[in-house]
């Protein structure tokens, strides 16, 4: 498939002055003193992406995300590189951008679809169900100043998804109103995308919609493209790292490659072994495990055992099973919390628990001590492969402090011999009771 954007050594650069009076004064002697200095919004980005991908972009603020967008939609000119783009391009860069707030929601769906090259009779085809899909009810006739975030969010992006767009995208725009209608939105792009109608490239702050929407995500650190490939192990490395002080893209990218080379085999190695019950392959496990740095404490010997103390990774339908860890404490700590969270291999949040250790009357910990942390479950997942994590906090002053944290740190694969399967992740144990009425 040919790619439908094409991006090589794409460079934004900018002249910062200390004040406005440095810039006449560069201006009037160009060749004799520079006053400013150069920021790189963007430094040296290329990558390509291919019709029907969904492509999240995520990066911590000033990373230079909405100046890349900008660039791809001709807002902005690059400094140097170059910039391919084949299709037609729909953005939402801001919200209620290109809108007039002085007329009405209506009269600006018929001047934007103008602009758009759209006729009147045109645009009349398409009014009834983009304002279906804005659902704002008789705001729809209102001045636009009127409206509030969420209207403008709704009217744009029902706009922009009726004018047959071949390039959607947007910044963070779906991160305002109610979450009925970003659900609404999301399902309508994965739609979209899944019949290759468009292309969609978004930012967004939200790790969990880019794993659940996304086929791929690039993470952006101080202008630069630092890794770009399965959003799930993108986000993992993200939550990872950008919540530290001192940031290393070599190491970033160091402990990328190697998921991506531990995942070139996982899924065959995955499928090898067939099992009707409970047991343990030793040839199954996580590939993608993302382990923090040690910031206090140390958290090993992550298992799932049956309730015999057999250690297992295939899980039985219906079974019980324990997930457990040990934490051993490098230092004097209080306020104390365990957790554990289960997840799709998609990344998909199913089930999660975070205890206060202080209710396990457990008041402090001291330094070189060492606790059993146990998690008592039921499986009720349907067939497939999941992943435990586990964490360990202190809380001072009100500020968390990750004491040490292990993302997809241990593999399972439920395993069903029933053949009335259920739809979805879980199994709720649903029963069917239907009775004939007799009036």
């Amino acid at each position: 498939m040919s790619s439908i954007i094409k991006i090589k050594n794409l460079t934004k650069k900018y002249k910062l002055y200390r004040k406005p009076l440095d810039r006449l004064k560069e201006s009037l002697h160009p060749l004799k003193k520079c006053f400013h200095k150069e920021f790189l919004a963007n430094n040296s980005i290329s990558f390509e992406i291919k019709k029907g991908e969904v492509v999240g972009i995520v990066g911590k603020n000033g990373s230079g995300k909405s100046t890349l967008l900008k660039m791809i939609t001709g807002v902005l000119s690059p400094s140097s590189g170059s910039l391919h783009v084949e299709g037609k391009i729909t953005a939402m860069l801001e919200l209620g951008a290109g809108f007039n707030p002085e007329l009405s929601g209506m009269e600006n769906l018929y001047l934007n679809g103008s602009i758009s090259g759209y006729t009147p009779q045109q645009m009349e085809q398409k009014i009834d169900p983009i304002v279906s899909f804005a659902d704002i009810g008789e705001f729809i006739h209102q001045p636009l100043k009127t409206y509030s975030s969420g209207m403008k969010s709704r009217l744009g992006f029902a706009f922009s998804i009726h004018i047959d767009p071949e390039i959607l995208i947007i910044d963070e725009a779906l991160s305002v109103g109610d979450v009925a209608f970003q659900r609404k939105c999301y399902a309508k792009i994965k739609d979209m995308c899944q019949s290759n109608e468009i292309t969609v490239l978004f930012v967004s702050h939200s790790g969990s919609v880019i794993k659940q929407l996304c086929s791929r995500a690039i993470m952006l650190y101080q202008g630069e493209k630092v890794i770009d490939g399965n959003p799930k192990e993108v986000i993992n490395l993200y939550d990872k790292f950008m919540g530290g002080k001192d940031i290393s893209i070599e190491r970033i990218q160091k402990e990328f490659h190697q998921l991506e080379n531990s995942l070139s085999s996982s899924i065959s190695s995955k499928t090898k072994y067939i099992a009707t019950l409970s047991s343990y392959n030793p040839s199954m496990f996580s590939k993608s495990k993302v382990v923090y740095d040690e910031n206090g404490a140390k958290i090993d010997d992550i298992k799932v055992t049956n309730l015999a103390g057999d250690k297992v990774n295939i899980l039985s339908f219906g079974d019980e099973f324990i997930y457990s860890y040990r934490i051993k404490f490098y230092d004097n700590y209080e306020n104390i919390k365990v957790a554990m969270f289960l997840k799709s291999k998609e990344g998909v949040g199913i089930s999660g628990k975070g205890f206060p250790i202080a209710k396990r009357e457990i008041l402090s910990t001291k330094a070189n001590q060492e606790y059993l942390v146990s998690w008592k479950f039921k499986n009720i997942l349907n067939e497939g492969f999941y992943f435990f994590n586990c964490a360990v906090n202190s809380t001072l002053y009100g500020e968390k402090n990750i004491l040490h944290r292990v993302l997809d740190a241990y593999m399972i694969k439920s395993i069903k011999n029933e053949t009335n399967y259920a739809h979805g992740i879980v199994d709720m144990g649903i029963e069917l009771d239907i009775r004939e009425l007799i009036s």
